[in-house]
């Protein structure tokens, strides 16, 4: 009997030869009726005879490096029109969601070819291809492997998985012109030794896309929505922004788009024991609700074929701060891009615009089809006096139309306000050096990074950064001011 027909215990199944079983399998609805594509790589639990020998660790601690019962989790996705991959062999054996030849040299006994990667932040954390450790960071092998182990495995199980993979999204792309690629996986409800959160109770839920590269914001917001709606804690990107597979297949464009979702193992198994606790009915009758929402998307969103409206830049009024509320929490609460960490009321929102205003900056909202979807203003630099002539910028895009061109109407006309109002110079504070989109923006309108904050931000339980950029507005420095 296999692993995967005993899933209510945490024993392992050691197959006594290598390439018994084929390495994956694949769940195909009778007539595929979405371009959503479900993949569960690391749920695999067919564990090879050899490397269960070769291992100085017990089934249990093994098994703790599995996305356990999360195939199980989404095994309906073909009810709802949508192929299901699943790989069989575990993610400690070799990991389908790393570059094929991420290894490690010090776990061989021979020499690794010049072309393997052998100093990806992944290796060093010894969770390469071929993992030197398990998730709680425990070592796995009781002496060294040789070269053509790791090879094996990547040939008979990385390999094949992906082929397979690649084959459905090129089919899907034949079939519908886009695919959606969701890559499920489970994580453990506190950040282990080796992560940056380490110690730390996680959320329910993470979503990685690669910081809006690898999906459509459209599709990412829809997710994060829908799951909010169900009662769950949702961030994006953090600690878990996407692996291999997201990078590679997701384009984030109109030909393909790929999304992780992360689920917090306390939801639904006991993570000491791997057995399935009773939450795991409850969150698979979420997940079904999740995968019918997904499956029923409207398939312009996904070919990235929307038609353009057009966004109109207005002053903001106070009966706009239950919008601009919504937006702004939206960022407190998933990134980086705000260092608060409580989202604050309509009150306080209207509180500030009036300080806004009182100072005499702008404060206006982008506005598509009468429905406020982005806002930006410029307040105080430094409160001293001699700063009076430097304001500093704030952007906030809803996040169901970032890529619209809506942060760069904002960033243009709070700009274009700012001169008119006699101010010299702008400085943007950007969070985290990874955010990329808002670094972009400002140099594409004329901003000049100045200087990089080191961990000056504490938040999600690690340390941030603080990008500092500046623009002259109008005459700048070359006329004194009035």
């Amino acid at each position: 009997m296999s692993a995967r027909s005993k899933s209510e215990t945490a024993t392992i199944s050691a197959r006594s030869h290598e390439n018994d079983d084929v390495p994956f399998d694949v769940s195909m609805p009778d007539q595929q009726t979405t371009p959503v594509v479900f993949a569960s790589p690391h749920s695999g639990c067919d564990y090879p005879a050899s490397f269960a020998a070769a291992s100085q660790l017990d089934s249990v601690a093994l098994r703790r490096s599995e996305d356990a019962f999360v195939d199980q989790l989404y095994a309906r996705a073909p009810q709802y029109g949508a192929p299901f991959l699943r790989a069989h062999f575990p993610r400690a054996y070799v990991d389908p969601n790393r570059e094929p030849w991420e290894l490690d040299p010090g776990m061989f006994s021979d020499e690794l070819p010049a072309w393997v990667n052998t100093s990806s932040p992944r290796v060093r954390a010894g969770l390469g291809t071929v993992a030197k450790v398990v998730t709680d960071g425990a070592e796995i092998y009781k002496g060294t492997l040789k070269f053509k182990d790791a090879e094996q495995r990547i040939k008979a199980c990385y390999k094949p998985y992906h082929a397979a993979l690649k084959k459905l999204l090129d089919d899907t792309y034949t079939q519908f012109g886009s695919y959606l690629l969701i890559d499920c996986h489970s994580m453990p409800s506190v950040g282990g030794p080796m992560d940056f959160d380490s110690g730390n109770n996680r959320v329910d839920m993470v979503l990685g896309d690669v910081h809006g590269t690898s999906c459509a914001p459209e599709i990412t917001a829809f997710v994060q929505t829908t799951l909010e709606d169900m009662g769950y804690n949702v961030v994006l990107n953090t600690p878990y922004a996407g692996g291999f597979t997201t990078r590679n297949y997701g384009q984030g464009s109109g030909t393909g788009h790929a999304l992780q979702i992360e689920v917090n193992r306390a939801l639904y198994m006991d993570e000491q024991h791997i057995t399935r606790t009773a939450g795991f009915s409850t969150l698979a009758k979420n997940l079904n609700t999740l995968m019918d929402a997904l499956c029923t998307l409207d398939m312009k969103i996904l070919k990235g074929k929307a038609m353009k409206a057009e966004i109109k830049i207005r002053n903001a009024h106070a009966r706009d701060a239950p919008e601009i509320q919504n937006i702004y929490a939206h960022y407190v609460r998933n990134s980086v891009a705000s260092f608060e960490e409580e989202a604050p009321d309509v009150d306080e929102i209207l509180a500030r615009r009036t300080a806004i205003l009182d100072f005499g900056a702008p404060y206006i909202v982008a506005e598509i089809e009468g429905r406020v979807c982005g806002f930006a203003y410029a307040s105080k630099f430094r409160p001293r006096s001699a700063y009076r002539h430097t304001v500093e910028d704030s952007i906030y895009v809803d996040p169901l139309v970032i890529g619209k061109g809506v942060g760069k109407c904002l960033l243009t006309a709070l700009i274009d306000r700012c001169t008119d109002l006699g101010f010299r110079q702008m400085v943007a504070v950007i969070g985290g050096t990874g955010n990329e989109a808002s670094v972009n923006l400002h140099h594409r309108l004329g901003f000049e990074q100045e200087a990089v904050l080191k961990s000056v931000g504490f938040k999600f339980g690690t340390w941030v950064d603080t990008v500092i950029m500046q623009r002259t507005l109008g005459q700048g420095d070359t006329t004194l001011p009035k």
